[in-house]
This record gives C-alpha cells, sequence and structure tokens, in this order.
C-alpha cells in the first residue's frame, strides 16, 4: 500500500485528493511542439540538391529540364521522397492501370531508371509542384514541419523524463551522500532499464520510472500492473521503488490508480514529487 504517511498525508485519501488535484494538465513545453534543429539540419543535407531543384521554377518544359538535370545531377533524386513527404529512399508503388508494382531506387548513385523517375515525377504531381511554388527549401521546411509532428509523441515522454530528472538533479544537490544516474540497469528477476537511479553512498537505493498519459487507456494500466510487480522484486532486494507518472489521463482512471496505490509505495506525480521528496531522501 502506498505509503502516505512516509509522503506527509494523514491518509489514503488526502494522498488521492493530492495527487487527482495536482496532476499537470500537459507536459507540452515550448521544445515539445517543433524539432527546429532536426528540420534545419535535414535541409542543409540538401542544399546544393535544393539549389539545382529550384532552377525547375516557372520552367517552360519542367519535364525535359528535369531529365537533364537527373542526368547532369543525379544526386537530386536523392530529395525526391522529401518533397513527397516520405522517408523512405526505395518507393513501393502499384501501377493501378497495369496492376504491377514495382520499386523506384532514389538513391544518390547514378540513376539507371530515369524514365522511371520522370515518369513517376510525373504522376505524383511533383513536377507540377515547381509551377506552384517560388521556393522550395521553404516548401521542404513544411513539408519537414508536418514530417516532425510524428515524433512528438516520443519527444512527449523523453520532456516528462527530463522535468523528473531536472528536478532529481536539483534536490539531491543538498545530499552530498547522494549520485544521480540516467538509464541505469540492474538485475532483479530480469535486467531492467530505469530512468533514473539515486545511489546512496554508491549503493543504488531510489529508483524511479516516468510517465506521462494525457489520455486513458490500456496502456497506463498494463503499465501499473507491470510496475506492481517489479516493486515487489525492488523491495527484496532493500530499494526503493517510485513511480512518478502524471497526465490528465489519470482523471479518468480511478480505478487503475487506486490499484497501483493499494501495491506500489510510492506513486507520485510530478509536484507530488517536488513537495515530497525530501521525506524519502532523508532516510
Amino acid at each position: 500500500m502506498v505509503n502516505y504517511l512516509k509522503l506527509g498525508y494523514s491518509s489514503e485519501l488526502g494522498y488521492e485528493t493530492a495527487f487527482d488535484e495536482t496532476l499537470l494538465e500537459t507536459n507540452r513545453t515550448h521544445n515539445f511542439y517543433v524539432d527546429w534543429g532536426k528540420i534545419f539540419s535535414n535541409l542543409d543535407v540538401y542544399q546544393n540538391e535544393i539549389n539545382i531543384l529550384n532552377s525547375l521554377i516557372n520552367s517552360s518544359d519542367v519535364e525535359s529540364d528535369f531529365r537533364k538535370i537527373i542526368l547532369e545531377y543525379p544526386t537530386v533524386i536523392s530529395l525526391l521522397p522529401s518533397i513527397l513527404a516520405i522517408r523512405e529512399k526505395n518507393i513501393s508503388v502499384l501501377d493501378e492501370y497495369e496492376m504491377k508494382c514495382f520499386k523506384l531506387s532514389c538513391s544518390k548513385r547514378s540513376p539507371s531508371n530515369v524514365d522511371e523517375i520522370v515518369d513517376f515525377s510525373k504522376k505524383t504531381g511533383l513536377l507540377n509542384l515547381f509551377n506552384n511554388i517560388s521556393d522550395l527549401k521553404s516548401y521542404l521546411v513544411g513539408v519537414e514541419v508536418g514530417l516532425d509532428t510524428n515524433a512528438r509523441k516520443n519527444r512527449s515522454g523523453h520532456i516528462f523524463e527530463k522535468l523528473v530528472g531536472d528536478l532529481l538533479k536539483e534536490k539531491i544537490k543538498n545530499y552530498p551522500n547522494l549520485t544521480l544516474y540516467a538509464e541505469e540497469t540492474l538485475d532483479f528477476e530480469r535486467t531492467k532499464r530505469l530512468d533514473f537511479v539515486i545511489h546512496k553512498n554508491g549503493v543504488p537505493k531510489f529508483l524511479f520510472e516516468c510517465n506521462f498519459y494525457s489520455d486513458s487507456g490500456s496502456k497506463p494500466i498494463e503499465v501499473a500492473n507491470a510496475y506492481i510487480d517489479l516493486n515487489k522484486q525492488i523491495k527484496k532486494q532493500n530499494m526503493i521503488f517510485i513511480w512518478v507518472t502524471d497526465g490528465f489521463g489519470w482523471k479518468k482512471m480511478y480505478n487503475a490508480l487506486h490499484k497501483a496505490s493499494a501495491n506500489i509505495d510510492f506513486v507520485l506525480n510530478y509536484n507530488m514529487l517536488k513537495n515530497t521528496l525530501d521525506n524519502l531522501l532523508k532516510d
């Protein structure tokens, strides 16, 4: 059962009320929305190719000019997937008229399939694009921003981990016998990588896992069940497990939270960790 007394709460109800009332509505920091560094880094690799293809803008015979370009500057082919907002360099295509599939290679090597590349670029509307934009790089910035939204889910988890990690770093400054490690692997009944481990006098003592849930669902329930078992294993080795989990998704998963707090000693959201961690570290 959650050790609410150790955390400074007078009752289990007081703990559960505090958890509910101090949940973070979002973990979307300013860095969540767009990774501009990655976007411009991706485009810098193709600066020469972008400049060359820019010559097609407002071309009177874009198909002919495009053919000449890929014969003289075959490296521009590697940029075609990005223009179409995909990451694959080997593109699978179904010809809906002949019902045949083929693969189009967009590598930087000298092309042997010029006709296929030109035909593909024409049929996908890629060539027509150059009659509708004024600058290819500006267009590609927009494409990269769109593709970057797929990475937001991963950034969300990493951002919350960073928030917790920064808090832990700040907290242990007052404890010279404590050392913080990130992503440390320890052996229990099986090998487990922990998000954070605080060593006390050189020995692992406080073990942290971090999760943020904006919405309810089966995943938090599965994680809770796994952590109940992990908590048992950790206690056998005289260490303390702390599950730091947050997000408004928990407001619709009261039963899952109740089960977790009934079987894990320390289930805390970010604000609770901030306010109660010193109670644990003083041990």
